[in-house]
């Protein structure tokens, strides 16, 4: 394993959506690198035991914030409550998604996946950066997906989000890099996880990425590589769809893949006759 020596020792990082799947795995692999962790996400009995586990297994300081990201309450509640904490390394982590057939998903859910999975990055970067900037430097991690890099049918409005990110770091890192902030973004592709419990991968040739894996391969390139995609399946689409395959190819396939994978979901809706 790889230490973070990169980043500074004596401040912390701050973890969003880290209770449960690649943003649980972010928080264990920082804790056995002694990084001091202050934990985001709305549920605070977990939030509770995950710190409390944390601390007691590697000795380190934790701080838990139960809140949610997609409301401005939230973000502000995260402000204020780390005020006099200098948080050098931030991970924009927590995001969610809503999959089937677009006229099927209410329009408040795409816009509350709007809300968490870009506005709340951008306003915390906003915030950490600046205080970075003052304090010498940090770091930054933007959670895309191998989906940003094209249009995919049936996770369309998810997929746009996942852009958005990908689109915003490629622009904030030369320019942050002068105060000394590393700017990352990391694709990962299908991974295990409670992102999208509806997916079914039985009967494909899919088999999703290990949370822990892809959490300390980003890890361990984080600040030294803009774009990190995880695993090789992933690395041959993202090459494929940048190299030799039209944009168009690529979201046909994309969305061929969805198709299977999202195809008990889709029958449940189909028999229910009922937007989700």
């Amino acid at each position: 394993m790889k230490h973070l020596n990169h980043i500074k020792s004596s401040g912390w990082a701050l973890v969003t959506g880290s209770t449960m799947g690649i943003g649980f795995s972010y928080a264990v692999s920082l804790a056995r690198q002694n990084k001091s962790l202050v934990l985001v996400a709305r549920n605070e009995a977990k939030l509770t035991e995950v710190a409390q586990d944390l601390a007691q297994r590697y000795d380190i300081s934790t701080k838990i914030i139960a809140t949610d990201l997609s409301t401005q309450a939230g973000l502000d509640k995260v402000i204020s409550e780390t005020r006099g904490i200098f948080v050098d390394l931030l991970i924009n982590n927590a995001g969610k998604e809503e999959s089937g057939n677009f006229a099927d998903n209410h329009v408040d859910e795409m816009l509350n996946s709007i809300a968490l999975n870009c506005s709340a990055p951008l306003v915390l970067s906003h915030h950490f950066s600046a205080l970075m900037g003052e304090n010498g430097g940090g770091s930054i991690l933007f959670l895309s997906s191998i989906v940003a890099f094209q249009g995919v049918p049936l996770i369309a409005n998810y997929a746009a989000t996942k852009s958005y990110l990908l689109v915003l770091a490629e622009g904030l890192a030369p320019e942050l890099k002068q105060k000394s902030i590393h700017i990352s973004v990391a694709a990962p592709g299908f991974t295990r996880s409670n992102l999208s419990p509806q997916i079914n991968f039985n009967g494909t040739p899919f088999k999703p990425l290990d949370a822990d894996f892809v959490a300390q391969y980003t890890l361990d390139r984080l600040g030294r590589q803009l774009l990190i995609v995880p695993g090789f399946i992933n690395k041959f689409l993202f090459f494929a769809g940048k190299y030799i395959q039209p944009r168009r190819m690529s979201s046909f396939a994309f969305g061929q893949v969805f198709k299977m994978v999202l195809k008990d979901k889709m029958a449940t809706q189909k028999m229910a006759g009922v937007k989700t």
